[in-house]
């Protein structure tokens, strides 16, 4: 079986996030180099890894889809990506801002379908590559009353492509991750949510943390999975 180079170029959008820190910590700790996309949140990632020689942050609207689509062309050789790019903000289906969805759809699982297209084929022809895909455990539940556009962008971003079951006879393992409720700023981005309820609700009983949530997604996205794909996992304390 072919081996990714050593070392691997890892591209993840929504690294600003908490999860994408703690994911671009994984693979930089394994001694890649990474790929970090952000939109405006430069600063955490600079602060988080202040002189990091194989980190590369790259500024990108992924709501422009053409912006998207050079981001793409720019970074096929790479052997790794992950997804995590969202946008959330407060929406409910009663009320549908249609500015709002479409960019939320456009961020959350639109680009995500237009770096694939460029990036899995690469993949494929160098017989070698890792696509995890992050997704939200509220798509089991339909999302909250305020958060249609957000879960439906995760829902449209669990469909994982005809193509990216082919692209796994050459090695290329494509995987969604369902991340459940983690203790991490975006819920206050939702201030009507009582947190601690939905804490409560869980099995385990907790909150995951940013960093149980990165443990499994860079596993996803490794040369240790050699033999999950076309999969949907939940970290998500039993929900």
């Amino acid at each position: 079986m072919p081996s990714p180079p050593s070392p691997r170029k890892v591209l993840i959008t929504g690294a600003s996030s908490a999860i994408g820190l703690e994911v671009c910590g994984r693979y930089l700790s394994a001694g890649h180099s990474v790929v970090a996309q952000y939109f405006q949140n430069r600063v955490a990632l600079t602060e988080e890894f202040p002189s990091e020689p194989r980190l590369e942050l790259v500024q990108c609207d992924l709501a422009d889809l053409n912006a998207a689509s050079q981001l793409a062309r720019a970074l096929a050789n790479c052997d790794v990506a992950v997804f995590l790019a969202s946008l959330a903000a407060p929406s409910r289906l009663e009320s549908i801002d249609f500015s709002q969805l479409e960019v939320t759809l456009t961020v959350g699982a639109l680009s995500n379908y237009i770096l694939m297209g460029v990036i899995g084929p690469a993949m494929a022809q160098r017989q070698w590559g890792r696509i995890v895909i992050g997704s939200s455990i509220g798509v089991k539940f339909g999302g909250g009353e305020d958060s249609f556009a957000y879960a439906l962008a995760n829902h449209a971003s669990e469909f994982i492509p005809r193509s990216a079951r082919d692209w796994s006879e050459s090695n290329v393992l494509t995987n969604v991750v369902r991340i459940g409720v983690t203790d991490t700023p975006v819920h206050d981005a939702f201030p009507g949510r009582d947190f601690r309820q939905r804490v409560d609700r869980i099995p385990v009983k907790r909150a995951a943390t940013a960093a149980e949530s990165a443990n499994f997604i860079s596993w996803y996205g490794s040369e240790q999975n050699t033999y999950v794909s076309w999969q949907t996992l939940a970290i998500s304390g039993g929900e």
